[in-house]
């Protein structure tokens, strides 16, 4: 029955303005880094090019190429991974719809489905599609056999090797470049959709007279986190773009990004709690 309802739900949500809107602008964002790789590139002998993923609109390497997409996607994330659900719980509280749902399903189930729902609409297909095709179109339209690296060092240059290995799961990329920008473009979808669920479950808590209010809290902890070097000895970076972007190459502190996800995961979940029982109070 959950199941059947969290479908309904993330259809339900996938029609809504707010999450077309927003699939359709990442959408323009990958069919003009495409569009512009191919004339750019078009009838480049195999020796002189790039390798095609990291031509794509979420790699970091092409920013020594050109920084327009990447610094755009840069800007415009931290308010744009709340957009297509996180208005959705206070707008039915707004319009009373909320109260028909929880006569029909129980509070506890529509909590519950509305954050499934909201989970997967922002990662299966806003945030991941647009980016998935655009790894298939430059499968399509380049050759995968090509090896240069938009840095323009050599693959046998140490410095190259050293770069190489910042890479987030580097040895993946090492066997298979196409399935190394997959794997990470998930990764990137999925942290995606607990991001875009933190607003829902803090509507969940706390009544929203002004529903843009719901995009400060991702908009506030992305941007925090290129101020969080100071708690890192080491000077890694902890810049959110370097660990969800694709080959960033410089040095990285996992563990302090992966500590981060979990924290907001709680957070969720107590929100949540606190949501289904607050009427109880």
């Amino acid at each position: 029955m959950l199941i059947k309802v969290i479908k309904k739900q993330t259809i339900f949500l996938l029609k809504q303005k707010e999450a077309s809107l927003t699939f359709i602008l990442l959408l323009a964002v990958v069919l003009g880094n495409y569009i512009t790789n191919v004339l750019t590139f078009r009838g480049t002998d195999i020796s002189q090019m790039y390798q095609p993923m990291k031509l794509l609109a979420l790699s970091l390497n092409k920013v020594y190429f050109s920084a327009n997409i990447q610094l755009l996607i840069v800007m415009i994330y931290p308010i744009l991974v709340a957009v297509p659900a996180g208005f959705s719980y206070t707008k039915e509280q707004q319009t009373k719809e909320e109260v028909y749902m929880i006569y029909r399903l129980g509070k506890n189930r529509y909590l519950q489905s509305k954050l499934w729902a909201s989970f997967f609409t922002t990662t299966t297909i806003v945030f991941t599609v647009p980016f998935m095709l655009e790894i298939l179109m430059n499968m399509l339209s380049f050759p995968m056999n090509a090896i240069r690296d938009l840095s323009n060092l050599s693959i046998y240059n140490t410095d190259y090797a050293t770069m190489v290995h910042n890479y987030i799961g580097s040895a993946i990329y090492i066997a298979s470049p196409g399935l190394y920008a997959i794997l990470t473009t998930l990764f990137f979808g999925v942290v995606s959709g607990i991001l875009g669920t933190l607003p829902v479950a803090i509507s969940f808590a706390l009544t929203v007279k002004y529903r843009t209010l719901l995009i400060l809290p991702t908009f506030v902890l992305l941007n925090a986190t290129t101020y969080l070097n100071i708690l890192d000895r080491n000077k890694s970076s902890l810049s959110w773009y370097k660990y969800l972007l694709l080959f960033d190459d410089t040095p990285k502190n996992i563990i302090v990004p992966l500590m981060g996800v979990g924290i907001i995961i709680i957070t969720i979940f107590g929100f949540y709690l606190y949501g289904r029982n607050k009427d109880k109070w």
